[in-house]
């Protein structure tokens, strides 16, 4: 094996001394982000696609129990007798997203650029209250879990 240089070097040792938790404010941006595209495209939350099996009684609404009977052939629980929802009708749930989709795909875009504008912005302002909840949680312990 060839020797390793000094950058090369340098690299591992930044690798290795990556914090390897939770960064508790980057996951509640990337779940904002989940939670806008899910609601545009299948009109349920991130929660509701995993846990509900009905789509919330909305034939517009898809969830994961309905997405999967549609990939295995079936109706996937979306009403497919004509109903119309501007001038789509819905014959499986992918038609359903692909309407949802074209409906407020644009409206998601424009939340979703906002959310990337507002969580820079929230990041820089909360700098220091953060770094304090950081502290506190190291003292106990948790500095290598747990990150704000």
């Amino acid at each position: 094996m060839a020797k390793m240089t000094k950058a090369q070097k340098a690299a591992a040792a930044r690798r290795r001394n990556r914090f390897k938790g939770i960064n508790v404010t980057d996951a509640a941006l990337g779940y904002a982000g989940v939670a806008i595209w899910s609601d545009a495209l299948l009109q349920v939350s991130p929660i509701q696609f995993f846990t509900d099996k009905t789509g919330g009684g909305s034939s517009w609404a898809i969830t994961g129990r309905e997405l999967l009977d549609g990939l295995m052939g079936g109706a996937g629980g979306v009403y497919a007798g004509g109903v119309t929802k501007g001038y789509y009708s819905a014959a499986n749930p992918f038609a359903v997203i692909q309407a949802n989709a074209s409906k407020h795909g644009v409206e998601a875009l424009v939340k979703t650029v906002g959310l990337g504008v507002a969580g820079t912005v929230g990041k820089k302002v909360t700098r220091k209250p953060r770094a304090f909840l950081n502290k506190t949680i190291r003292q106990f312990g948790l500095g290598e879990w747990i990150r704000f």
